[in-house]
């Protein structure tokens, strides 16, 4: 093996672990089928029916039998090559094997009655589909007010959308032809005893068309995600008794209703766990097309010349060579990585989660590369001109898919708010130490190294400390003056969003530093270490008023970063290809004519084969 592969082979642990790489193969064999080749002019109800074919198609190749959840080695590596192949039927895959199987897996365990459903899923034969979020109430998941009545004589259910605020939207069911089965979250009344929110097993759709009692409205997507996206309202639709996941509940036989939460607000709270599933495989997705989106933007760059508006001094050259083009693409490449990165933490074989702290780096880890994904996919898309806006590039469908989730899983603002809260609260959670590096004031460059890994950590872990300082002062202040909660939170939400962002760029830091040590080292942890401080050195100097403000930072100090911006793209200019293909994209899969060397061709023949 060259020097250069084994660099490139080092730099790939970064992405990916062994277990990784020994079922590349294998996938590489489930995505060469001809169902999966992007057929990019493909809409409306062709479109959907391709997606649903392609999720059986997929799920047929693992033998879904035993749920994917259980299996992470293999779900994590299908998901990022879904979201790669076709982000529509990434989202309908994990919807269907994380969030509908998670729900029966999470609130189901050991419930007799559900062995057939969860065969059925597993087959394919009825696909699953998530129904939380309701018209009048957008992303929250706690103000349902479909209700799901107990019917003691019969024992049994009945889900009903009792006003128009209430209907369930946008759930993608409405594909004609297509089995489905929804999670439908609805709250439970046991007489007149509310008694909190619940997930129930609905089917909603068999081949002929809507169950009897389910309202199924198409309704028009986006062109950049193209699902079956519907209104659904129910009219006193019966389940059996077995169809509600009724986790630790209980109805006696005598009618009465025992919980061990002991409120139906504490009850209510407990369906948010199946969000954990939604964070998971989002974070993995979304990863997955930055690094798609930066690796082919980079290689088209190699080969994609122009004589540009500054032809009399820069004749017929790769568009690479211009610095705007640089610091756009290696920025993105960095981004990129560093998503990589935090996506392995949460596709770790032991999920996340386990305690508040936990839960909350879960969650603030998928809100972080949701934005690196919606800022990378556009970067790629614009760096490219206007092959970047052709459908067959799929550059669009990746930013499409990152728009999305910037609401799926609650918003990217709720997320980084809620980490604020429960930061601000202490639940589970110390500020970095104040480790803040005493300064000679006359030192030179060498001497304090913005690009040290170190050093632009403590600077990032400084910035978390004093907004979190910042943050919970003025909120102990607004308390003493008399103030409610919410008006103590009201005008201090701004700046609990930015502890909050500065709480995800210190994961990120702490991610990265202990991923790079681990190469060996030499000129490749070298490489990875000047990569990433693109990424991070970005963002210091995106804040760099603050960190002038605070003392962190001289004005000497913030003039000299576009320049050392500029050296690390020099740094990595000769190894940007080889950067690029390390991050493990499948380009067979992408199918973007512009990730090909002689693009040209890559075109003609795709226009031929039409």
């Amino acid at each position: 093996m060259d020097a250069e592969k084994s660099v490139q082979e080092h730099l790939r642990t970064l992405v990916h672990d062994h277990s990784y790489h020994r079922i590349q193969p294998r996938l590489a064999q489930i995505f060469s089928s001809g169902i999966l080749t992007p057929r990019p002019g493909a809409t409306g109800a062709d479109r959907h029916q391709l997606t649903y074919a392609r999720l059986r198609h997929l799920t047929e190749s693992v033998d879904a039998r035993t749920p994917l959840l259980g299996r992470r080695d293999l779900l994590f590596p299908l998901l990022e090559w879904a979201a790669i192949a076709d982000p529509s039927l990434f989202y309908a895959f994990f919807l269907h094997h994380c969030t509908v199987v998670g729900a029966i897996r999470e609130f189901g365990k050991d419930q007799d009655g559900l062995e057939d459903v969860l065969a059925d899923l597993g087959s394919t034969s009825v696909v699953g589909a998530l129904l939380m979020t309701e018209l009048g109430h957008g992303n929250s998941n706690a103000a349902v007010r479909t209700v799901a009545s107990y019917d003691h004589d019969r024992r049994e259910f009945t889900i009903n959308t009792p006003v128009p605020e209430a209907v369930k939207y946008p759930p993608s069911v409405a594909a004609d032809g297509i089995p489905r089965l929804g999670i439908v979250t609805a709250r439970l009344m046991v007489g007149r005893q509310d008694c909190g929110i619940f997930c129930f097993a609905v089917p909603l759709r068999d081949t002929t068309g809507p169950r009897p009692g389910v309202r199924i409205e198409p309704h028009d997507s986006s062109p950049l995600l193209p699902l079956d996206w519907a209104a659904v309202s129910f009219d006193h639709v019966r389940i059996p008794y077995t169809h509600w996941l009724r986790d630790s509940a209980a109805i006696s036989d005598d009618g009465t209703f025992t919980d061990p939460l002991s409120t139906p607000a504490m009850r209510s709270r407990q369906a948010s766990r199946l969000i954990r599933y939604v964070w998971e495989g989002a974070a993995v997705g979304l990863a997955a097309i930055t690094r798609a989106s930066a690796a082919i933007a980079v290689r088209h760059a190699h080969v994609r010349h122009t004589n540009g508006t500054f032809a009399g001094f820069a004749p017929d050259m790769p568009v690479i060579r211009y610095r705007n083009q640089q610091r756009t693409l290696f920025g993105a490449l960095a981004s990129a990585y560093v998503a990589a990165m935090a996506a392995r933490v949460i596709a770790s074989p032991e999920p996340l989660g386990g305690t508040a702290g936990g839960i909350r780096t879960l969650f603030t880890l998928k809100a972080v590369i949701d934005q690196i994904a919606e800022r990378v996919t556009a970067a790629g898309r614009a760096a490219t001109g206007v092959l970047g806006f052709s459908p067959s590039n799929r550059l669009l469908e990746y930013q499409g898919l990152a728009h999305s989730f910037n609401a799926a899983g609650l918003s990217t603002q709720v997320l980084y708010l809620n980490a604020a809260w429960t930061m601000a609260l202490g639940l589970d959670y110390e500020p970095p130490a104040d480790d803040t590096p005493g300064r000679n004031p006359t030192a030179t460059a060498a001497e304090w190294d913005l690009a040290d890994p170190a050093l632009w950590a403590t600077l990032i872990g400084a910035r978390e400390r004093r907004l979190h300082q910042e943050l919970t002062g003025e909120l102990g202040k607004a308390r003493e003056n008399g103030l409610n909660e919410f008006d103590a939170w009201n005008d201090r939400f701004e700046l609990a969003e930015r502890t909050a962002q500065a709480h995800a760029q210190r994961l990120l830091v702490d991610i990265v530093r202990t991923a790079t040590d681990g190469l060996p080292d030499g000129p490749t942890r070298q490489l990875a270490q000047r990569l990433c401080a693109l990424h991070f050195l970005s963002d210091i100097h995106d804040h760099s008023g603050w960190y002038l403000t605070e003392g962190l930072l001289t004005a000497d100090d913030i003039r000299r970063i576009p320049g050392l911006l500029n050296q690390l793209c020099d740094d990595i200019a000769p190894h940007a290809l080889d950067l690029a293909d390390a991050l493990d994209v499948p380009y067979d899969v992408v199918g973007a004519p512009i990730a090909h060397a002689d693009y040209v061709s890559a075109y003609t023949q795709a226009f031929a084969a039409r």
